[in-house]
């Protein structure tokens, strides 16, 4: 699980994906958020993804950043959707009954950012190094990738 942030701006980091990696971006912060809620009791789900770094430092100790990861979730998928991305009328709908929950909970979360965060294997940065270092893992991943990125990006 990982959150591809490579700048502070959501959009950006939106258009920087490839269309593989933007799709599963979707579905991963929608996860991490889903977690975060079972976990505060607002919602009935698995709570099993809590252990994960990346969705340690999204639920903050119960004072979760789940209002700039739904921004981060719905610029994510604004760009999916710009690209021609389709998604089922379910998963539409349950991004919608998220977006409620959320608007409803939202003086319980935390109304900063994310902090800038990056872990990858046993490498963990903090701070405004971090975005740049998402932007390397991308080229090294692309670089691997047997199909192309499709992103625009040289």
């Amino acid at each position: 699980m990982q959150i591809f942030r490579v700048h502070e701006n959501h959009k950006i980091s939106a258009q920087f994906l490839d269309n593989r990696r933007l799709s599963k971006q979707v579905l991963e912060m929608y996860q991490i958020i889903q977690v975060c809620l079972g976990e505060m009791k607002i919602i009935e789900t698995n709570t099993r993804y809590l252990t994960h770094p990346i969705v340690k430092s999204i639920y903050n100790e119960g004072y979760p950043y789940i209002l700039d990861a739904h921004a981060l979730l719905k610029e994510l998928d604004e760009e999916h959707q710009r690209r021609g991305g389709k998604r089922s009328i379910e998963f539409r709908k349950d991004l919608s009954a998220l977006s409620e929950i959320v608007e409803a909970h939202k003086i319980k979360f935390n109304p900063e950012q994310i902090p800038p965060f990056f872990v990858y294997g046993d490498e963990k940065l903090y701070g405004e190094a971090v975005y740049g270092r998402y932007e390397q893992l991308l080229f090294d991943k692309w670089r691997l990738d047997k199909i192309s990125p499709r992103c625009n990006i040289k």
